[in-house]
């Protein structure tokens, strides 16, 4: 017994290795296998604890790794599952056999042969939770070639973190990566790559329901995913450990939100201004309309964005829901305003039937009142009244008849039958036997018109009607606007 761990010793001590086919003290020699049937036997003599430490890598190494992707599904907007298969191709020259068994052209075995064996300790560098994936034994796959090649396979299913920017939901594109690093070595000791055929491929026929990888990339780097946190400062003094990294690009099916939430919101709003063809008092009936589209499309955003992570800026569905809720908010204002015109009972004095004399006058109607009584007011002044011309004059002055445009000369009733007199008193100047009988002359502006001043009378029901027909138009004019600008910035950016 003190002989066999003396020679247990020495060989630790020469270096772990010994040569196949060569006896050692305490260590007997590989047996020459004829079959495969005798592959376990094989290998269990290539691992003998004497010339085989599994514990120790096969000095620097470089490890090709090869993903396959087999199934994935977004659990929220936080985490991404992941099924695949990762697999390690490496060469440990401790277990060559071509000189030993020449029959024996491949050795394969699952979690047993990986107990026996070194394997390199590799971790998903940001996955917050994973397991080796198997019903009653752990999938994993070990293949030993003569040569000495490995070949790692172990099956797994990931969920990692992927912090996503929502400020497009549902019109966002992702970019998720997955680490993949050596856990127990540096990058002096244990090199990962990519192989150079096709590192990481999809199956065909993979399907998400909320997301599709529009594309990929990987990458290589010798920087931990500890590189700047706190945890690193404790592994700084073995230096960086090599890592692999994959990069999907993600993009959302938008179809779901589309069908589920768009159309039925914009439907809610169009519902909204069946109100502007109801009477301006019909109350009941335009306050039920509005108030249950307002409260049905609140349940229907409401229920959409339940699974929404809580984020600190507006997303596009918000901006979407803020804009619907103003256009079903202001179906119902625009009701208030109407029927409060309504109801009133004075008729509106407006100096044009235009929007801007309408709204103003409606809005504040006394004020529309007091400017109408001083416009009527001056209409009056521009009136001049002459009587009695004195009997020398022979003319009117030049400067009244310049600057003072007549439109209506009132006359005594001896001229009015007289065609000649009239025409003569129409045109200045006259002479001073028409001058005396002449009593009153009177002349006003030509822009002025002291019958009604130009102004036009709207009843209230007519002004309410005027509005309800100007609404009909200026808010689908406005909500096609609004989804122009909406989907020509959120859907195509």
């Amino acid at each position: 017994m003190a002989t066999l761990g003396l020679s247990l010793l020495l060989c630790v001590i020469v270096g772990s290795v010994c040569s196949h086919g060569t006896k050692y003290a305490g260590c007997s020699p590989v047996k020459t296998t004829a079959g495969n049937l005798l592959s376990y036997e094989l290998l269990k003599n290539l691992t003998d604890p004497c010339r085989y430490n599994k514990m120790n890598p096969p000095g620097p190494l470089n490890i090709s790794t090869r993903m396959y992707i087999y199934n994935s599904q977004a659990v929220n907007n936080v985490r991404y599952n992941l099924h695949l298969l990762l697999q390690f191709e490496y060469r440990d020259p401790r277990l060559a056999y071509h000189s030993i068994s020449r029959n024996v052209y491949e050795i394969i075995g699952g979690e047993d042969l990986q107990e026996m064996i070194w394997t390199p300790r590799i971790y998903l560098g940001n996955d917050h939770s994973s397991t080796v994936m198997g019903s009653l034994k752990k999938d994993i796959s070990v293949s030993v070639y003569p040569d000495g090649t490995i070949i790692f396979s172990q099956r797994l299913k990931t969920a990692f973190t992927c912090w996503m920017k929502l400020h497009k939901f549902p019109f966002d594109e992702q970019h998720c990566s997955l680490m993949i690093e050596s856990w127990v070595y540096n990058a002096n000791e244990l090199v990962l790559k990519w192989v150079d055929d096709n590192p990481v491929s999809i199956t065909p026929n993979i399907h998400m329901s909320e997301y599709y990888i529009s594309s990929m990339w990987n990458s290589t780097s010798k920087e931990s995913s500890f590189q700047n946190t706190n945890f690193y400062d404790y592994r700084h003094s073995v230096g960086s450990s090599s890592a692999l990294m994959v990069t999907f690009h993600l993009r959302r099916q938008v179809g779901y939100y589309i069908m589920d939430y768009y159309v039925p919101s914009t439907l809610l709003v169009i519902i909204s201004w069946v109100s502007f063809w109801l009477d301006a008092n019909a109350i009941s009936g335009r306050i039920n309309l509005g108030i249950s589209t307002m409260l049905t499309f609140i349940t229907l955003s409401s229920q959409t964005g339940s699974a929404m992570p809580k984020v600190s800026y507006s997303m596009a569905s918000e901006v979407w829901f803020i804009v619907c809720t103003t256009f079903i908010i202001g179906s119902l204002v625009e009701f208030a305003f109407v029927n409060t015109i309504w109801r009133r009972r004075s008729n509106v004095e407006l100096k044009k039937v235009s929007g801007k004399y309408i709204l103003k006058s409606t809005l504040t109607p006394k004020l529309a009142r007091k400017e109408l009584k001083e416009h009527t007011s001056a209409v009056q002044h521009s009136v001049f009244t002459l009587t009695e011309l004195p009997s020398t004059s022979s003319s009117l002055p030049a400067s009244l008849i310049t600057q003072i445009p007549f439109r209506f000369l009132a006359l005594p009733p001896m001229l009015e039958d007289d065609d000649e007199e009239q025409e003569q008193v129409r045109d200045f100047p006259l002479d001073s036997n028409n001058a005396k009988k002449c009593r009153t002359v009177i002349f006003t502006s030509d822009d002025e018109n002291p019958t009604n001043g130009g102004f036009t009378t709207m009843t209230p029901q007519q002004i309410a009607k005027w509005i309800d027909a100007r609404s009909r138009v200026i808010f689908p004019v406005s909500f096609l606007i609004f989804n122009t600008l909406y989907w020509g910035v959120f859907s195509w950016m």
